[in-house]
């Protein structure tokens, strides 16, 4: 039995996935799979670390003519030992992408909804500066419709999250597949990476290009620069809600797929209280911060800058996070 079967087994007689052991020895999962598929062997700290964790010596570990772990391997593991992991059914995952995929279009459209919402009342309150409609009107008119769009989409998120609810796990705990599970995403995958690729492409160049009504508004000069700065900025969020509406058609879906396969933003190390309570809180403070600053200066035509810095700083936290929780590791043992 070679080093990598070894490790399998003492793995599995522990209830511990290939995550649980990587984080044990303060490792990456990829290095686990490595050590159990013989691509690399481990460092002479890391097989000490395993010996202590197994209850094994390192020459059980290291020599194959042993197979024979000893009478007390197995039986005083350094940790307890994990509640068995949830296992998804084929069924199950069946179920789910279907709903995911089904949910795709009226929730894309949903989020589309609530970027269009304030349109109205921006134009209104434009049409009220340059003295062409009453405040209380511009007012009035530009919340009855921003309301008319917000409702629809809110009944849209609740009766797709009370429908997805139950599959709530896949994204918070780690879990097993059943066997064909993973072929039968990957499949879909498949089929789906031509139209993500022209649907992503797409969605970015209308999120990018959404600031150039904007510039134009301030190019073309004094003479209704109110109302040409204000007609931007509706232009904006209509380009932007096209863009996003393509992304999240098929984001979501392949965000699925991921949850199953428990790759990128859910995998393991990610379904951590951390991880997932720190996106939405972030981007509450920064729309919350962008409408606060927004309304009080009224330069629409400046403030979107909020948004592509947010996402420069994001992405910078969302690579330290990491990095932050193995020097905490590290210094928690020492």
């Amino acid at each position: 039995m070679t080093m990598g079967d070894k490790i399998i087994e003492l793995r599995k007689k522990q209830c511990w996935s290939q995550e649980d052991l990587a984080d044990r020895l303060d490792v990456s999962r990829q290095s686990v799979s490595k050590w159990e598929g013989g691509l690399a062997a481990p460092a002479l700290d890391k097989l000490l670390e395993m010996s202590r964790l197994f209850g094994v010596s390192t020459d059980y570990l290291l020599k194959d003519e042993l197979e024979d772990p000893g009478p007390e391997a197995l039986s005083r593991p350094s940790d307890p030992a994990p509640e068995p992991l949830r296992q998804v059914t084929l069924e199950e995952a069946k179920t789910f992408m279907e709903s995911k995929e089904t949910s795709a279009r009226p929730v894309a459209l949903a989020v589309a909804l609530c970027i269009l919402s304030p349109v109205c009342l921006i134009l209104f309150g434009g049409l009220a500066g340059i003295g062409r409609m009453n405040d209380l009107r511009a007012t009035g008119l530009g919340m009855t419709v921003l309301f008319a769009f917000i409702v629809p989409a809110v009944a849209i998120f609740v009766r797709w999250g009370m429908k997805l609810g139950k599959y709530e796990y896949l994204e918070k705990e780690v879990f097993t597949a059943a066997p064909g599970v993973e072929a039968l995403v990957r499949s879909r995958m498949e089929a789906l990476e031509p139209v993500r690729a022209r649907r992503l492409t797409a969605g970015v160049c209308l999120c990018v290009i959404s600031a150039v009504p904007i510039f134009l508004s301030l190019w073309i000069g004094t003479i209704g620069t109110l109302m040409f700065t204000v007609g931007g900025v509706g232009l904006l969020l209509v380009l932007v809600a096209l863009g996003v509406y393509l992304i999240l058609g098929v984001s979501i879906p392949w965000g699925a797929y991921q949850m199953l396969l428990q790759e990128g933003d859910y995998a393991p190390a990610r379904k951590r209280p951390l991880y997932r309570t720190l996106p939405p809180v972030y981007w509450c403070l920064v729309t919350a911060g962008y409408l606060a600053w927004s309304f009080a200066t009224r330069r629409w035509d400046f403030t979107w800058i909020v948004w592509p810095v947010a996402g420069v700083l994001f992405g910078g936290l969302a690579a330290l996070l990491p990095l932050l929780e193995r020097r905490g590791k590290k210094q928690d043992k020492s």
